[in-house]
This record gives C-alpha cells, sequence and structure tokens, in this order.
C-alpha cells in the first residue's frame, strides 16, 4: 500500500516540468498566445471585449476579428476568460502597492503559470487518479500520467496562454465524469445525475477553448445518450451555461449567437489564403494532410508521440475483444479531428509542434492503454515496448515545449535541426535553470532532471506489487516468461534509441530555407544567448 508522497511523485516531477519551463520571445509576437493575452488585459483595464485600444498600447497583434467598429481576439473565447480573474487580481495588487500595470512579459507569465499551467496540472493530477482506480497499478499510473503529461501535445501547449491544452483536459474530464458514472453502479441516483450533469458541463467549456473541439463534444454527448439512455437529459444540462455563454459573447461581438470570428477575419491575406474557400476555410480533405499530420518528424502526431501509436493498435484490440464502447468512441473521436484537419485550408498552422487544431484528440488515444493494462500488465515486454516509446515521446515534446515551440515551417526535422543545434550554441529560453543563473545548454539541467526522474519512476516499477483488476492475470503469468527489471529496463530503452537514432538521422541535409529560418529565430532570441570562451559561457554581448 502506497503512503504518503509516493503516490503523487510521477505527478509532482510533471508538475515540476511545467513550472520549470518558461520560454518566452515577445518580438515574435506570437498570435495564437498574444491576441488571447490583448484580449484578457482589454476585459481587465479598459473593460470592454475590443482590443482596439490594448493594440495601441502593446502594437499590432495578427488573428483578429474585425466588424465595422471594432477589432477583437478571433479565437475561442475560452482561455481569455478565465485569465481575467488572474490578471485583475495580479493587476489590482500592483495598483495597492502602487505600482504600474503589469507589462507584457509580467502579463504572460503570470497568466500562463494560473490559467492554463495549473489547470493543465490539476486535470493530470484526476487523470493519474482515475488511471489508479481504472487499472489497479501505480506503475501505469506513474508511467501514463507521464506520457500524457509530458510525451504529447499537451506539454507544448500547456506552457503557453492558448486554448489547445485547456480543450484536451475539458474534453477528457468529461468522459472519466461519463466513464465514473458508467462504471460506479453503486452510487446512489444523485450522485450518478451529478456526474452527468459535471461531464456535460466539462464538453461545453471544450468548445469555449477550442471550437473545433465541438466535434469531441459532440462524440461524448452521443456516448452519454447511449450509455445514461434517459438520464442524459443531465448531460445536456450541464452543457447549457458553457453553451449560452458562448452565444451571449457570440452576439456581444457580431450580433447573433450563431456567428464567429472565422467569417470576420481582419487579416485580408489571411483570410483569402485560409478562410475563403468552402465553410470558412473547411473544404474535403487535402491528402497532403495526412502524412504530414500524421508521422511526418516535422510536425506529425505520432512523430512527435510515438506512444500514442500503442493507443491506437489498443483500440482495434478493443474492437476484438471489448468493451467495444471504448473503442468506438476513440475512433470516432479520432476519424473526425484528423478528417476536420485535413479539410482546413491551413492545416498546417503555422510556427506550432505538432497538428495543435487536434490537440483535444491527445488523451483519448491513451485511452484504449489504460482499459487494456491488465493485459498488457500480463506480458513482461509490452509495458516495456510502451515505456520505450513513451521516452522519445517525451524527449520530443519537453525539448519542443520548454525551448522553442513556435517551429517554423521550413523545418522537416525541427527538434534535430533546430533545437539541439541552438542548446548547443548557447540559446537557452527563460525558466527556472536562467534564474539559477545557468546558461547555454545547463539552464535545461533542472527541468532534464525532473523529466528523467518522471521516466525512471514507472521504469523502476513493477506490477507484482499493484492491487486491483490486473494483479492477478499478473502473477499467473509470473513464471512463464515476466523479465526482471533490468530486462524491462533494456527493451525500454532499445526501443528508445532505435526510434531516436532512426528519427535523428531523417532529413539532415542543408537546405538555404532552413538556414534563414534558423537566422530568424536566432535574431529574435530571447534573453541573449551564452557563447563559449575560453571554457565558459558567458553571455553574448
Amino acid at each position: 500500500m502506497e503512503r504518503g508522497l509516493r503516490r503523487h511523485a510521477a505527478w509532482l516531477l510533471v508538475a515540476a516540468a511545467y513550472l520549470f519551463a518558461s520560454p518566452y520571445f515577445e518580438r515574435i509576437n506570437n498570435p495564437n498566445e498574444n491576441v488571447r493575452i490583448w484580449a484578457t488585459r482589454a476585459i481587465v483595464e479598459h473593460h470592454v471585449l475590443a482590443i482596439d485600444e490594448v493594440q495601441r498600447e502593446w502594437g499590432w497583434v495578427n488573428d483578429k476579428a474585425k466588424t465595422d467598429r471594432h477589432v477583437y481576439s478571433g479565437k475561442a473565447p475560452g482561455t481569455t476568460f478565465l485569465g481575467v480573474p488572474v490578471l485583475y487580481l495580479h493587476t489590482k495588487l500592483r495598483h495597492f502597492v502602487g505600482w504600474k500595470s503589469p507589462d507584457k512579459a509580467e502579463t504572460t507569465f503570470w497568466l500562463r503559470l494560473f490559467a492554463v499551467k495549473l489547470p493543465v496540472l490539476a486535470f493530470l493530477w484526476a487523470f493519474a487518479r482515475w488511471v489508479e482506480r481504472a487499472t489497479g497499478s501505480p506503475r501505469a499510473r506513474d508511467l501514463l500520467v507521464g506520457a500524457l503529461g509530458l510525451g504529447t501535445m499537451l506539454y507544448p501547449y500547456g506552457v503557453l496562454f492558448v486554448g489547445h491544452a485547456l480543450a484536451a483536459a475539458a474534453a477528457f474530464s468529461a468522459f472519466m465524469l461519463l466513464d465514473l458514472f458508467d462504471t460506479d453502479l453503486g452510487a446512489s441516483p444523485r450522485v450518478a445525475l451529478g456526474r452527468l450533469a459535471a461531464a456535460g458541463f466539462f464538453a461545453g467549456l471544450t468548445v469555449l477553448f477550442e471550437y473545433q473541439a465541438a466535434l469531441i463534444a459532440a462524440a461524448l454527448a452521443v456516448y452519454a445518450a447511449v450509455r445514461a439512455r434517459g438520464r442524459a437529459l443531465a448531460f445536456v444540462a450541464g452543457a447549457l451555461p458553457p453553451a449560452v455563454a458562448l452565444g451571449a459573447y457570440h452576439t456581444a461581438l457580431f450580433g447573433r449567437p450563431w456567428r464567429w470570428p472565422y467569417a470576420y477575419i481582419e487579416n485580408p491575406g489571411f483570410a483569402a489564403a485560409h478562410h475563403s474557400a468552402g465553410f470558412h476555410g473547411l473544404t474535403l480533405p487535402h491528402l497532403a494532410a495526412f502524412p504530414s499530420a500524421l508521422v511526418s518528424p516535422a510536425y506529425g502526431l505520432f512523430a512527435f508521440s510515438p506512444v500514442l501509436a500503442v493507443g491506437v493498435v489498443g483500440a482495434v484490440l478493443l474492437w476484438r475483444r471489448g468493451p467495444q464502447r471504448y473503442a468506438v468512441l476513440v475512433a470516432a473521436i479520432a476519424v473526425t479531428m484528423i478528417l476536420f484537419l485535413s479539410g482546413m485550408q491551413n492545416w498546417r498552422a503555422g510556427w506550432c509542434v505538432g497538428p495543435r487544431y487536434i490537440a483535444a484528440l491527445v488523451p483519448f488515444l491513451l485511452l484504449p492503454i489504460v482499459k487494456l493494462w491488465p493485459t498488457l500488465a500480463a506480458r513482461w515486454w509490452t509495458p516495456a515496448i510502451v515505456l520505450g516509446l513513451t521516452i522519445p515521446s517525451i524527449f520530443l515534446n519537453v525539448i519542443s515545449g520548454a525551448v522553442y515551440p513556435h517551429y517554423p515551417e521550413q523545418f522537416d526535422n525541427p527538434v534535430f535541426d533546430l533545437t539541439l543545434p541552438l542548446l548547443g550554441a548557447g540559446y537557452a529560453p527563460y525558466g527556472l535553470g536562467w534564474l539559477l543563473r545557468l546558461r547555454g545548454a545547463w539552464a535545461m539541467v533542472p527541468l532534464a532532471l525532473v523529466t528523467l526522474a518522471a521516466i525512471a519512476l514507472p521504469a523502476a516499477g513493477d506490477d507484482d506489487g499493484d492491487q486491483g483488476q490486473g494483479h492477478a492475470h499478473a502473477h499467473d503469468h509470473d513464471h512463464q516468461g515476466r523479465g526482471g527489471p533490468w530486462r524491462q529496463v533494456a527493451l525500454s530503452l532499445a526501443v528508445a534509441f532505435v526510434y531516436l537514432g532512426a528519427l535523428a538521422a531523417y532529413g539532415r541535409r542543408p537546405s538555404v530555407a532552413e538556414a534563414a529560418a534558423t537566422a530568424t529565430v536566432r535574431q529574435l532570441w530571447e534573453p541573449p544567448p551564452a557563447v563559449k570562451s575560453s571554457g565558459r559561457s558567458s553571455p553574448a554581448p
């Protein structure tokens, strides 16, 4: 029986990895983040939804919607609304001691911390508890909270003031509540209805954070209707407040609840290139999008998070062995989101890490691993393979999110052609290491230590100590070839090294476009890079 901090050790390490990273590049003027920050400041400082005044104070930003009177954020408003109380309290505290309102850098830091990082970490804590309950396995809990929190797009977008990670957290929170309703048959009717209503509320929040996540909310609504039948009205009731809030927001900006920002894109070039065809830029799928969005080392979902491929295999096994409802849900969400992405004119999504428009899909691809864990734990090599694919997933996403989560489109292998060379040349981002006066690649040491510890926990774990669904089944197979911990670790490391070695060799030919993009990144870099001199690192002049 676990006691004290051990039960929460993996989550604490994941939380440290989020809190230790703070990449900030003001001159990039990242519209995905900044237009939300501008909108939050407009509400707090000027008590309006329009960002005209903030643009005059802080400068122009892209991704806006424009009416005949004002300009507004062109993003779903959930992240902005979540940031309002954070910035309001921060601003009032500064005014109380006689200081000015926070500047861009300070505003960004505190909004990221309290409106994105901490909510995502709260979700990951609930996710860890759900995995533990569903599998009865501390090892599965530690492995999967690390895989989801550090080895997927949740990390690069969970350290920025954007909606992608929040939408994923809200969507899977809705599912976990539905799953609890479905599996906790001893709950009272009142508790069961409360869980359904809460699931509906989180499904509604999903759309507030990312419009395209309405596809996931719809799939969850169908799932609730099938599993809860007549009681599914509670799910609908829970979803109504976020839906009404979103409709009221659209009415305030555009005059009707069903009008949304994509019909009012302010940038004419952007509107013509990305929103002119089909339904606000959504057309029939582009075939070129599939390999790029799924397996390309430049951008691909499974290239950056190979552990998610195990979830795809798991969904097939669930369909064959049951319970089939989980396989159907995962397949429905994955297919609709990938088809949506491939149908967008702007499916590449600009400077980004991975296919960010479908980030809300990510937790659902780990669902089959959770539901199949008793079967996986019965064979020594299957958890080792899952861990082996988790290691490169964590490496690729953590280094991308912590160093430079804005990969230019010119790179066909950005981790190995941009991020690692930047670190080697002394370019390191803000974060705990920088605060500790570590410079260059040394600034990444604190983050590297907690990340390695998060990997080591499940690597050192063993299902022999688990309690619950998988223990008896695993014990029955203990003498049928179960490997010792070192054998499992060796296989995990072999899988990780083979994957990363193959990835490192991809697309390494010099490119003029990549060289130009690298020069641009270096020119806009913050803080000033460290340069090597006489064996020591010092700030560049």
